[in-house]
């Protein structure tokens, strides 16, 4: 009986050792050493991945173009630097934060529960910091697509980007009727679209960011009608449109001709579309005119600057650009500085720099929070779209200074290529004087070798009927002869024939 009580309570013992040793090896396991394992810390490392979006373009190569890639690229990599900063405080924080809880071992179980709080709380604080777009926090990843004027290309773009992992889209579509597919694809594969500049029809889009076009044709028929006061009764204006599908310059245009509608002060002698507003087509349009009017323009008005640089170009080589006043919308390179060499009248600048900065809030935004600060909306068929129009303005030769910040390094560059090709020309000519001279003497010397290897018979034959022939090395230029003291003098080559001595 004593026997079965005994191993009754060595099972017993045996069973809390048991529980006892489970009970500490599930103590190590939640807390480790001094509370060091915090899994939500894992988590951030996670979320702070970044987060990518892309960037189709309809024709990179525009200036306009450029400038948003590159004000977006360096707010990019300003985010970066700043992420990389915060990320060297929150290690030194975690570093010293260690050292804390290393001597800090020996405290009770509810200030480590205190102070895993504290960390809980500090990280959450931490990722709305790093994941708030409005901070600059974000770490962004970014794809660049030129579709080059190629609406099949750009489709094609696209859909590469679908198993990417690419969170936004900007689009700006070359088609606004084919990239109504594009945005119906990327929504379906859950990726939030903004459409730039031109609003792909009747399709799901949740963003549209557009210079504002309206504005545009009202400050372009403004500045016609002031010319008008100032130049004549009438000004006989023609109108340089872009391609029948870009929406961008069917919007300027009808506002422009709607502002003018009524005013007797501007007539458009002519309005042509102009297929991907090719400025060579432009200038063959623009000679047309000007050949069966007998040069009778007085205005030409471009929904496009290159179309209005090219005019503007034509124009000043027909010395009419004293006589033709010139507009056109974008204010690109080549346009500011016909703008500011006077042969140019003015520009709507579409300030694509404060564009850039939107389409950055914006993707990011939508790509991490699925919403973002609009202002405005837009219906598109069966859709309403959140949309942000951005502010232009007027500029001509008196505010031109305003461009050049945005133009400076590319008229560095120009005035030392222009130089630099002043340096060519000039040492080209001087290679060219070199090598003429070269060939000169090269010509005289070959010439004097001729010479030296030619030899002339001369035959001489006397009044008493002697002859005697003299073999002279190269040729007789002039034969001198004297007879009883007069001396006579003549032109010769070959055999020549003198007069005899007697």
């Amino acid at each position: 009986m004593g026997l079965k009580i005994l191993n009754k309570i060595s099972r017993v013992g045996r069973v809390y050792s048991l529980i006892l040793l489970l009970s500490i090896v599930s103590v190590s396991f939640l807390y480790g050493c001094g509370g060091k394992v915090q899994p939500q810390k894992k988590l951030i490392n996670n979320r702070n991945q970044g987060v990518k979006i892309a960037v189709s373009f309809a024709d990179m190569e525009r200036d306009g173009n450029m400038v948003i890639k590159n004000t977006m690229t360096a707010r990019q990599k300003g985010s970066q630097g700043q992420q990389k900063e915060q990320q060297g405080q929150q290690q030194e924080g975690s570093q010293e934060q260690q050292q804390n809880e290393q001597q800090n071992e020996e405290q009770d179980e509810q200030q480590d529960k205190q102070g895993e709080q504290q960390d809980e709380q500090q990280n959450e604080q931490q990722e709305g910091q790093q994941g708030g777009p409005q901070g600059g926090q974000e770490r962004v990843s970014i794809t660049w697509l030129d579709a080059k004027n190629d609406p099949d290309r750009q489709e094609k773009d696209i859909d590469q980007l679908v198993n990417q992992d690419v969170k936004a889209v900007v689009l700006q579509p070359v088609d606004p009727t084919a990239g109504a597919e594009i945005a119906r694809k990327l929504a379906q594969a859950n990726i939030k679209v903004i459409a730039l500049e031109a609003l792909p029809v009747d399709a799901p889009i949740d963003g549209y960011i557009a210079s504002d076009h309206d504005r545009a044709g009202k400050l372009l028929a403004r500045f016609l009608l002031e010319a008008a006061q100032e130049n004549g009764p009438i000004l006989k204006t023609v109108l340089l449109k872009g391609d029948k599908d870009d929406q961008v310059s069917t919007d300027i245009a009808k506002s422009l001709l709607q502002n003018l509608e009524g005013q007797s002060g501007v007539q458009i002698v002519q309005a042509k579309d102009h297929p991907e507003g090719d400025p060579q087509m432009v200038t063959a349009t623009l000679e047309q005119v000007l050949t069966s009017t007998g040069n009778g323009v007085d205005a030409v008005v471009a929904t496009d600057s290159r179309m209005a640089a090219a005019a503007a170009d034509l124009l000043k080589k027909r010395g009419l650009s004293d006589q033709v006043v010139t507009i056109g919308v974008g204010a690109d390179q080549k346009a500011s500085q016909a703008l500011v060499k006077g042969d140019h009248d003015a520009e709507i600048d579409v300030m694509p720099e404060l564009m850039a900065q939107h389409i950055y809030d914006a993707a990011v935004n939508l790509a991490t929070t699925g919403h973002w600060q609009n202002d405005s909306r837009v219906e598109n068929g069966d859709f309403d779209v959140p949309a942000k129009i951005t502010p232009v303005r007027l500029i001509t030769q008196s505010e031109s200074y305003l461009l050049e910040q945005r133009w400076a390094m590319s008229r560095e560059e120009d005035q030392g290529r222009e130089e630099d090709q002043g340096q060519e020309e000039d040492q080209s000519e001087d290679q060219q004087d070199d090598q003429n001279g070269q060939s000169g003497q090269q010509s005289q010397g070959d010439n004097g070798g001729e010479n030296q290897g030619q030899k002339t018979t001369l035959k001489i034959t006397t009044q008493e009927g002697k002859t005697v022939e003299v073999q002279i090395d190269g040729e007789i230029k002039k034969i001198e002869t004297s007879a009883q003291g007069e001396a006579g003098e003549e032109e010769g080559g070959g055999d020549q024939g003198g007069g005899g001595e007697g």
